[in-house]
């Protein structure tokens, strides 16, 4: 069994979940949710709760008494080894034992940690897990249970022919809401400048001078207002904002996107089935110095 902490919105979820599915199938074992988060931070219930029901993911919740025993303590790397090698050698017997205690690995700080792979089966996940590093052997699966578990409402199936119909079409993502309200957000995250968004759009433009972009946002009047690119464009207001999946189901059917500084635009943008896609990217992932962001940005993406 591998327990995953949820915590945050819906693109830090499905990373989060993504970095569990990854050690579970390794082990060929079951992974289970703990979302006891969202029961003990009230604070965050406006925007982030529970929100993976939205997407095709397998559901088992882990239990209180489950999380206790997997989150007990971090095994040494020497009883991690005695345990990989007891299942290999069929010392069944002695690797049973850690079934007892499990074990806790921490994402310390963003970047990629290696020894990620190396953990045993039984392990909790306490982390963000922000890199496609950690869930690549699984992308294809990951796919699978990353697919919309409801049908498209009338509007949003609208807007997603409209976009399918562009010869070639980009999302671009603007996020602001609790980026602005909530304070640490904003000295940790940062608002993306509009200079970020014009430059990305000249870059697209270079490459397809008939694309159409199609602007999301969190406070898409506001954007309305200061953002006005010298392009075809639309900006979408065919969701709901209890619907915020739906953003993601729309933007992932763009052919290419330029995503913020966000988990949720991050993931619209690695959905995306073209295998043609450019994806623009801001070099700031996070305003504050203190995480190493150099892994959360697949080398592919151009970052600008």
């Amino acid at each position: 069994m591998i327990i995953t902490r949820l915590t945050g919105g819906l693109g830090n979820q499905m990373f989060q979940y993504a970095a569990g599915l990854a050690l579970a199938e390794q082990h060929r074992t079951v992974l289970k949710l703990d979302v006891s988060w969202f029961k003990d931070d009230p604070a965050y219930e406006a925007h982030n709760r529970y929100a993976l029901s939205c997407l095709n993911v397998t559901e088992q919740f882990a239990t209180q008494a489950e999380i206790e025993a997997l989150s007990s303590k971090p095994f040494t790397k020497i009883e991690i080894f005695s345990a990989r090698l007891a299942k290999m050698f069929h010392f069944y017997r002695y690797a049973e034992q850690f079934k007892k205690y499990g074990n806790l690995f921490y994402d310390q700080n963003y970047k990629y940690d290696s020894e990620f792979t190396s953990q045993p089966d039984f392990t909790y996940l306490h982390g963000d897990w922000q890199s496609e590093k950690y869930f690549s052997g699984v992308s294809e699966l990951l796919k699978l249970h990353f697919s919309f578990r409801y049908p498209a409402p009338p509007p949003v199936l609208e807007m997603e022919k409209k976009i399918s119909k562009s010869s070639e079409s980009a999302f671009i993502h603007f996020r602001r809401g609790d980026y602005l309200a909530n304070p640490k957000f904003k000295q940790d995250l940062g608002i993306l400048t509009l200079d970020y968004y014009h430059c990305a759009v000249v870059e697209l433009l270079k490459r397809f001078p008939n694309i159409h972009f199609y602007i999301f946002s969190d406070d898409i009047d506001a954007i309305e207002r200061e953002f006005q690119p010298e392009a075809p464009h639309t900006f979408v207001r065919a969701t709901k904002p209890w619907h915020s999946y739906d953003k993601v189901r729309l933007m992932s059917k763009c052919r290419h996107g330029i995503i913020a500084n966000s988990t949720f635009s991050w993931w619209s943008a690695w959905l995306m089935q073209n295998p043609q896609k450019i994806i623009i990217a801001p070099r700031m992932w996070r305003k504050s110095d203190s995480y190493d962001c150099s892994d959360a940005i697949p080398k592919s993406w151009l970052r600008l």
